[in-house]
């Protein structure tokens, strides 16, 4: 690919973006065996949180909008800029999600519990955060160990979850070992705090949260909408210093020690130890926020490249021109490289055979087509009205418009095609969606890498409307023949459904191995309000003799094609599918 081409691909991305816009050696023994992450290099704490001073802050919070607002106080040790919130006062953010969680002390120990009775045990001695079951904490009853699925209200009534074949096993206990890291809890005067950014990591992050502080406005949000965007840039740029530079490194290597869930994948024993064996620990301490945050997007870019880690947006504190300047400097990754090169070609050449733009269904003799590039719910007042031809960029109305075509009265299909080719993912539940079209049911896999829990969700699903989940709802058994055509591009959940298809064995996949990216996306921020996301800790599998596979390598072909070429020249690939795949 043309480095100008690429260059300004990804000067488009973060200008978008930008314009709405540490570790220690593990001192006890039991810390790899809690949590096997490795060791680290040995931090001391930076002060004594027993004769630390504590001064008081005032500052508006905003909770996913500018409209959503209150007052927060937050705290800060020897006059330092390190945000800390008190225990007691911040776990209303938990009423936000809908969990009445109650608070509990006894002096050097305090707790967060859930009315599961599942609770985060913070001692403030040993300065680690324990929990019997991570996944349980965040539990409401009745509902799965692990929401997979996450269902939008609008399309519950779609779903009909098959309690009999699903399977849940749960994880192992896990302790946060804060002083590993050299971050300090502080326990005083009978008040209990730990870091914002602490507190972000551990407990926002589960909910796809991240917080951002900028001396003046407290965010805590899932994605920055323009308003908040507008709010957070428009700050005074602070200086970064020192202190919150070193903290800064060491929350990074213990959010990334426990939420990258790609870890074991490229052989990381620890962040510290990666960042300082490629050469980026300096840069990331250094006081200068622009050098640290080029640092973090070259390190995401060059040595993750796994396609969904990225930077997002810088902090605050960073000179955009001085970064978008550098950019250009900053490398490019092998994968996402050589995705974009593929992706490019591939779009060229569809684009030769549908000038107006590729149809999301289509028949070509006896063989049906159906085309979508991203798993999309773009809204839909009513899922249980008939399916209009405008309505098909949402990835389920699209699947309940192909049922009803295809089952139409002297219909004159016989073969279903699923084209996947440049399907770069998008929202789970729509893929549990599409799967069912063609096996008869939806199914999750999931491995949570952080504790080891293990979860199986089947669905039925309603694709006919009747409000009935039968056998009518599904093209399987019926007689159809299916096929999906995938390469390169299938990534995230564009290669999870080829996987699935494959597991099945009733789906014949044509093209090139499926592209891979099995982990869910986990968005954080650092300490200095630097945005990024990474491969998360959920990672998709399929399951087979009983154990679970995980989906990263991606799903070979049955019929492998090389020329891009004969995936979109449909009358030759029907007759093609009618006469030489049996």
């Amino acid at each position: 690919m043309n480095k100008k081409i690429l260059y300004s691909i990804l000067m488009i991305c973060i200008a978008v973006s930008l314009a709405f816009a540490g570790c220690v050696n593990q001192t006890q023994d039991s810390a790899t065996a809690d949590n096997t992450h490795g060791k680290v290099s040995e931090k001391s704490m930076p002060f004594d949180p027993k004769t630390v001073s504590i001064t008081e802050k005032a500052s508006p919070m905003y909770t996913n909008s500018v409209d959503h607002t209150e007052e927060v106080t937050l705290y800060f040790m020897n006059g330092g800029d390190v945000p800390y919130v008190s225990l007691e006062e911040f776990m209303g953010i938990f009423e936000e999600w809908g969990f009445d969680m109650t608070f509990d002390a006894d002096g050097s120990i305090a707790y967060y519990i859930n009315p599961n009775g599942y609770s985060a045990d913070f001692d403030f001695e040993k300065n680690t955060i324990h929990f019997t079951d991570y996944n349980m904490f965040y539990n409401k009853p009745g509902n799965a160990l692990i929401d997979a699925a996450d269902l939008s209200k609008g399309v519950e009534p779609l779903f009909q979850k098959d309690d009999e074949k699903s399977y849940e096993r749960y994880g192992r206990e896990i302790t946060f070992r804060l002083g590993d890291y050299g971050i300090p809890m502080v326990h005083k005067n009978g008040r209990y705090y730990i870091p914002l950014q602490t507190f972000s990591d551990v407990f926002l992050s589960v909910k796809e949260y991240f917080s951002l502080y900028n001396g003046q406005d407290l965010i805590l949000t899932n994605e920055l909408t323009d308003d908040l965007r507008a709010l957070y840039y428009s700050a005074p740029k602070l200086e970064r210093s020192k202190e919150l530079a070193e903290f800064d490194y060491n929350e990074l290597c213990f959010a990334l020690d426990h939420h990258y869930g790609l870890k074991d994948t490229h052989r990381i024993t620890s962040f510290d130890a990666f960042f300082h064996e490629c050469g980026y620990d300096d840069e990331l301490k250094s006081t200068n926020q622009t050098l640290a945050d080029e640092a973090l997007y070259q390190f995401i870019d060059l040595h993750l490249d796994d396609k969904h880690s990225g930077l997002t947006a810088v902090s605050f504190r960073t000179d955009k021109k001085a970064f978008l300047e550098e950019m250009p400097n900053l490398g490019e990754g092998l994968s996402s490289t050589a995705f974009i090169n593929q992706k490019e070609e591939f779009e060229r050449v569809r684009a030769k055979y549908f000038p107006s733009g590729v149809p999301h269904y289509e028949e070509i003799g006896n063989t049906a087509y159906i085309t979508f590039d991203h798993f999309e719910d773009n809204g839909c007042d009513d899922y249980y009205s008939a399916p209009r031809e405008d309505e098909l960029d949402n990835t389920i109305r699209l699947m309940q418009y192909a049922y009803d075509r295809i089952t139409r009265k002297d219909s004159p299909v016989e073969n279903v095609v699923m084209d996947l080719s440049l399907n770069t993912g998008g929202l789970v539940y729509t893929a549990v969606y599409v799967t069912g079209l063609f096996l008869g049911e939806g199914q999750l896999s999931l491995d949570y890498e952080l504790t080891g829990a293990l979860v199986s969700t089947y669905y039925h699903i309603d694709t006919n409307r009747d409000h009935v989940f039968d056998e009518k709802d599904t093209l399987a058994g019926k007689g159809y023949k299916f096929y999906c055509l995938e390469t390169d591009t299938s990534f995230s959940c564009g290669n999870l459904v080829p996987n699935f298809f494959k597991n099945s064995n009733r789906v014949t996949l044509i093209g090139q191995t499926s592209g891979g990216g099995s982990c869910a996306v986990q968005p954080l921020s650092t300490a200095a309000g630097t945005q990024f996301q990474v491969s998360g800790n959920m990672r998709s599998s399929f399951i087979k003799n009983g154990a679970f596979y995980d989906i990263d390598r991606g799903a070979d072909p049955d019929v492998y094609i090389k020329d891009p070429n004969f995936l979109y020249d449909r009358k030759a690939l029907t007759d093609y599918i009618n006469n030489n795949i049996k």
